[in-house]
């Protein structure tokens, strides 16, 4: 079983504000990805990351309400056996550097035109496994951040 301490801090920093959701609220969120557009009907995944999924929330509602055909879902650190309603799984580690087995779920069997992993650390911290997985299910894969 991994140390999940939440007391550990990782090899990469958490990057641009922490105002939102899990530290609480100084300011209206809503601006993560705010230069991201999408075309009308364009089947787009977006991604958030362990407990980073509030801003990416705000982000697929934003594409969605332009008329994207927009699924969400999030990373985990749970891990669960593929069956019944878990179509596929992708594993890899975590973005934080903690060496933490994350899961992906019932994404690798579907296909999108685009897929935004949304993330608030430092873009070169995401796994090569999982970037790699992901381009087996969209063409584009874009990794968003406050960088």
């Amino acid at each position: 079983m991994p140390s999940v301490n939440v007391t550990s801090r990782g090899a990469w920093n958490i990057v641009g504000k922490q105002s939102w959701g899990r530290l609480g609220m100084t300011e209206p969120a809503g601006d993560f990805g705010r230069n991201i557009t999408a075309s009308s009907a364009e089947r787009i995944l977006v991604l958030g990351t362990g407990e980073f999924v509030w801003e990416p929330y705000l982000l697929a509602e934003r594409l969605e309400q332009a008329g994207a055909a927009v699924v969400y879902s999030s990373t985990t650190r749970s891990p669960i056996a593929t069956g019944f309603a878990i179509k596929s799984a992708i594993a890899f580690t975590d973005n934080y550097g903690l060496g933490i087995a994350n899961f992906v779920y019932n994404v690798a069997h579907q296909r999108f035109d685009r897929i935004l992993l949304c993330i608030e650390t430092p873009a070169q911290s995401v796994d090569s496994l999982l970037l790699t997985a992901l381009a087996d299910v969209a063409p584009v894969v874009e990794v968003v951040t406050y960088e």
